[in-house]
């Protein structure tokens, strides 16, 4: 029978580690690798979180709660019906900043883009962000709504620029046009501060409630999105007692849900 030496390998926080044969011709029949796996404890940890979140099993927690699906689905309570999808108000925001990128980058110097709150924060960034021309963005906030459905036909700036407009060309990004009296306000109020043309951007024009005459300054010029029929809309921006504005298309009010409101 062939003699057969040992090499053990040792070290200090482990003990024995392996045992090499001095003659592998003596165990060329065994298997060099065991097919038992090492225990949990001496296995290598993973450090790729990648790979870790790749052969993490599915949770509970990764899915939507009743909670969150009632949520969702009650976004939605109270429209009628729905007037442009979520395609369609992309396709239109597209074509609308292709038009006004072209007339932008016409211009000698930098354009400043003035959304007005909170309306128009979803239009004004689906639109800058496809307008490939230089320009400066700024709010202001002019308040005629109130919670109802109804203009007061007297706006007020709340919350004025912070950039300076004066000698520049001014456009005003708005949700919808419809009496004209809080965007004429507002084109006085920014041909005071001397801008020297002002444009307008609209996602919605409701020419059918349309009390004053808007004036453009300079070589301004109207942009829209849609013509809104003489119903109340909410959605994309749009509200409701500041209710619905996160709905990604527009859609019909039902007038119960606002004469309800308004009869208490």
């Amino acid at each position: 029978m062939a003699n057969i030496n040992l090499v053990v390998v040792t070290t200090q926080d482990s003990g024995i580690l392996a045992r090499f044969p001095t003659n592998p011709t003596a165990s060329s029949n065994k298997p060099r690798c065991s097919a038992t796996p090492p225990p949990a404890q001496q296995r290598l940890p993973n450090k790729s979180p990648a790979l870790r979140a790749r052969r993490r099993p599915a949770t509970l927690a990764a899915l939507p709660t009743t909670a969150a699906v009632a949520a969702m689905v009650s976004a939605g309570a109270g429209i009628e019906r729905v007037l442009w999808t979520e395609a369609e108000v992309a396709a239109r925001v597209g074509e609308v900043a292709a038009e006004l990128a072209a007339d932008l980058r016409a211009l000698p110097e930098p354009a400043v883009v003035v959304g007005v709150a909170t309306g128009a924060f979803l239009f004004l960034a689906d639109l800058v962000r496809r307008v490939d021309a230089p320009l400066a963005v700024d709010f202001v906030r002019v308040e005629s709504y109130g919670g109802g459905t109804e203009s007061s036909g007297k706006p007020r700036i709340t919350a004025d620029l912070k950039v300076d407009v004066a000698g520049k060309h001014v456009v005003v990004v708005e949700d919808i046009v419809d009496t004209g009296n809080t965007l004429s306000c507002l084109i006085a109020h920014l041909e005071k501060k001397g801008a020297s043309s002002i444009s307008v951007c609209t996602f919605l024009d409701k020419p059918a409630r349309r009390k004053v005459n808007v004036q453009l300054v300079g070589d301004g010029k109207f942009y829209s999105g849609f013509e809104c029929p003489d119903c109340f809309v909410v959605g994309y921006g749009l509200d409701y007692a500041e209710l619905y504005r996160n709905l990604p298309y527009v859609g019909v009010l039902k007038p119960e849900v606002y004469k309800k409101d308004s009869s208490n």
